[in-house]
């Protein structure tokens, strides 16, 4: 990330010199515990669902829609943990229009499994790769074709499978099963590979996020390179001299507040405590009125009601209307 110069250590010298409660002298030795852990604390109240901070997003790999696949098991994403969906694009990728059709697509906190085939999803959600819908090996002679192609794209089975020892597999090279169905060593690490034909299959971890979209896409594409942008779980300090990333040092004063808010929270004085307490509802308030960079920048995204905000109301004949009013 690198978006700051300013550690965790120099953070509490700065504070502390102010005579705000220093838990690193915490007795029996706990103190550079203690004051890890008040980072953490921090941090994660900063990088929250209320603000989508622009230096905290992330774009997910892409991966690509293939026949009537609703799951997507995927490898850890190497920018971080996803933490919450913020856009999602749909790109209709084998298309010969130029500019490529694109949609955008709605992040949902869960999705249902559904049997229900359109022509485009509309909707994704991100799942642990365990709680996916995983199919099975196809059998021996059959064929993956590729997704991203210049003509149509032919049927395909599932492009993921559970092996006999448990392990989620899924296809990373196209080409033809064997004879036989491909397992890799029980409790295989993620990115392991077996060959299976001319099939190449990579190992996922059960704890790693994939997708999940709704509804199901066409038998024979078109197929889709959907890129879901994210905002990335807020990382764990181990050590005091840990950097303050990914928050830029341009926001590091909204960062010096909430710590000195903890500080004063895990003080043994209850002066302080209550003190710290009240210090930190004002924060947090502050932080959703005045930081948020919705404030500068108009934002695309708005809220609009699923339903009237005026309840209809029906008799035995249809609803009441202005025609029909009783």
């Amino acid at each position: 990330m690198g978006n700051s110069t300013i550690t965790l250590e120099s953070v509490y010298d700065a504070i502390c010199a102010k005579g705000i409660p220093d838990p690193r002298l915490n007795a029996s030795g706990f103190g550079d515990t203690l004051a890890v852990e008040l980072g953490n604390q921090t941090r994660a109240d900063f990088i929250c669902e209320r603000f989508n901070w622009k230096f905290n997003r992330a774009i997910a790999e892409p991966f690509y829609t293939n026949s009537w696949q609703q799951d997507y098991p995927q490898p850890a994403q190497p920018k971080g943990l996803i933490g919450w969906g913020e856009d999602c694009d749909l790109i209709d990728i084998n298309n010969t229009t130029r500019p490529l059709p694109l949609w955008n697509i709605s992040w949902r906190r869960q999705l249902s499994r559904t049997s229900v085939s359109v022509w485009r999803p509309s909707q994704i959600a991100w799942m642990y790769n365990k709680d996916m819908a995983i199919g099975v090996w196809p059998g021996a002679g059959v064929t993956y074709y590729p997704l991203v192609t210049t003509g149509p794209q032919s049927q395909n089975p599932w492009m993921n499978m559970t092996d006999s020892n448990g392990n989620i597999l899924i296809v990373t090279t196209f080409g033809t099963t064997g004879t036989t169905a491909p397992v890799l060593p029980e409790d295989s690490d993620e990115g392991a590979t077996v060959t299976d034909g001319t099939v190449v299959w990579t190992c996922v971890s059960p704890d790693s996020q994939g997708f999940r979209v709704d509804k199901l896409p066409n038998a024979t594409g078109p197929t889709y390179k959907i890129l879901p942008y994210y905002q990335i779980e807020p990382p764990v300090f181990t050590a005091l001299s840990d950097t303050l990333d990914p928050i830029p040092d341009s926001y590091s004063r909204a960062f010096y507040r909430g710590l000195e808010c903890e500080c004063l929270i895990a003080s043994p004085n209850p002066q302080d405590m209550k003190r710290g307490q009240d210090a930190k509802a004002a924060w947090l308030n502050a932080l959703a009125n005045g930081m948020k960079q919705g404030d500068r920048e108009l934002n695309v995204y708005g809220l609009i009601p699923l339903t009237n905000v005026v309840e209809r109301r029906w008799d035995e004949i249809g609803p009441y209307t202005a025609d029909q009013p009783y």
